[in-house]
């Protein structure tokens, strides 16, 4: 009898934990640049910013300043902390307390700052893209320093830190792809030259593919760290990328944003892709993230309409908050 209830209580345990690490997914956190609900001279205007949930948008709590302009965010752990840098307008702010408090590391030359990325083997090194060009901190944000030597254009949208190789950088530009092989201390075009990135991702396991979305030209993909580059276009109706997403699980599958014409997926990396856009009302897509831990869990930002959610990988989308809000990014962490 002794050993079937040990058994028992083992199998308990075990189904438990598995539960606990792997069926809960981690917290989803969205900024929100405005909302079409502002209004002049009002007191009520409703709160912008930084919001998270855990439970798919059934509630959410607000972080920081209640009428930030802002962009994007990352967070990292520091011992038992959580911090967070936030792209603003007004620069950089950064929460070292879980979201609690939160202050401007950057000076007044550091303005639009639009994603920040977080050294994985230091979080105390932190690099900035604004449209003046990348800046870093090696210090948490006490400092900043210029590291714009060898960039075509300075207005960059979003910086890359390889996950294998900290002193590798990727950018994009106004005018193509930029790679840095120092830590930002000199940077080289690689690619696509003369084209306006929108945004530029790396997959989280293959670090060899990266795709970027441009203004006018779609979606090109490099499978060789950057050295070569490929138009994927089949199957889009619109070229203009704002947005793009892996699916961790399977380097095949991407989502794209666009402007005006919805939601994109390639199940083939790029090489055809098919319009997603059952239940959307809006088709102008910011942000798109799948779930680490369920790839049938699909969450888009839109611009002024908020958060939706797929939980068919991309067949259906469902409203799940922060009405009329402009969606510029979303992490789950």
């Amino acid at each position: 009898m002794k050993k079937y209830y040990w058994i028992l209580l083992l199998l308990i345990f075990s189904t438990s934990n598995f539960q606990s690490v792997w069926a809960k997914s981690g917290k989803l956190y969205v900024v929100t640049r405005s909302t079409k609900k502002f209004r002049l001279n009002s007191r009520g205007n409703p709160t912008v910013g930084l919001f998270s949930t855990d439970n798919k948008g059934k509630t959410w709590k607000h972080y920081g300043w209640k009428d930030t302009k802002c962009f994007s965010v990352s967070t990292a752990k520091i011992g038992m902390e959580q911090i967070f840098y936030l792209s603003c307008g007004n620069g950089v702010q950064k929460s070292e307390d879980g979201g609690k408090s939160w202050i401007i590391t950057t000076g007044w030359n550091i303005t639009e700052c639009l994603k920040t990325a977080i050294d994985p083997q230091n979080p105390n090194i932190v690099y900035a893209a604004t449209a003046y060009g990348i800046f870093k901190t090696i210090d948490g944000g006490k400092t900043w320093i210029e590291k714009n030597k060898g960039l075509i254009s300075t207005f960059t949208p979003t910086v890359v830190i390889d996950q294998n190789d900290s002193n590798l950088l990727f950018c994009a530009t106004e005018s193509g792809v930029h790679r840095s092989n120092n830590a930002g201390d000199l940077w080289e075009p690689i690619g696509l030259l003369g084209l306006g990135i929108r945004t530029l991702i790396q997959h989280s396991k293959d670090l060899n593919i990266l795709a970027v979305g441009t203004e006018d030209n779609g979606v090109f993909i490099s499978e060789d760290h950057g050295k070569t580059w490929l138009q994927k276009i089949n199957g889009m109706t619109n070229k203009t990328i704002y947005a793009l997403t892996f699916a961790p699980q399977d380097q095949n599958i991407i989502y794209a944003g666009t402007f005006r014409s919805g939601i994109f997926k390639s199940t083939d990396r790029g090489k055809s892709w098919q319009a997603k856009n059952n239940g959307l009302r809006i088709l102008d897509i910011h942000a798109l993230l799948v779930d680490p831990k369920n790839i049938n869990t699909v969450y888009a930002g839109t611009l002024n309409d908020g958060i939706w959610i797929s939980e068919d990988a991309g067949e259906s989308w469902q409203f799940i908050g922060l009405e009329t809000s402009q969606v510029w990014d979303m992490i789950i962490w």
